[in-house]
């Protein structure tokens, strides 16, 4: 429920790699991936901000760091959600390049492919950001 999320794993979400992978013509998206679509989960992870906005609706939040360019490690589709926020988030300093934080939200499973490129696989719809969140080492 929106008040209970399912908690999910990145492990769990990435392994949805080994049977759907559309440049490989395989589009069986695994059972345990397609039980989630339309639940209520929470997912913690490294936030991403679009750049020279003070506020947005949309944030992604992703299982390692990255800047959007240099440092880090860039997203796959299968580690990465992009994250439809209820209201708009002012980024403020305690969003800053490397944020780390959580999110729950209604999840849809909706794969983005173009020319058998896969762009995207998560969105988490009507989402709230979760903030002073640390990581588990």
């Amino acid at each position: 429920t929106e008040d209970e999320p399912y908690r999910v794993s990145w492990e769990c979400l990435a392994s949805a790699s080994k049977t759907f992978l559309p440049r490989l013509n395989e589009f069986e998206i695994p059972q345990r991936i397609a039980l989630l679509n339309g639940k209520w989960l929470r997912i913690d992870g490294f936030l991403a901000f679009p750049l020279m906005v003070a506020e947005s609706k949309e944030v992604m939040i992703m299982l390692n760091q990255w800047d959007g360019c240099c440092i880090g490690v860039p997203p796959t589709a299968y580690d990465a959600i992009e994250v439809k926020l209820r209201t708009p988030a002012k980024r403020t300093s305690a969003h800053a390049l490397f944020s780390y934080g959580g999110a729950t939200g209604k999840m849809r499973v909706d794969p983005y492919i173009e020319q058998r490129f896969l762009g995207g696989l998560y969105v988490l719809d009507d989402a709230s950001l979760l903030t002073n969140i640390q990581p588990e080492l």
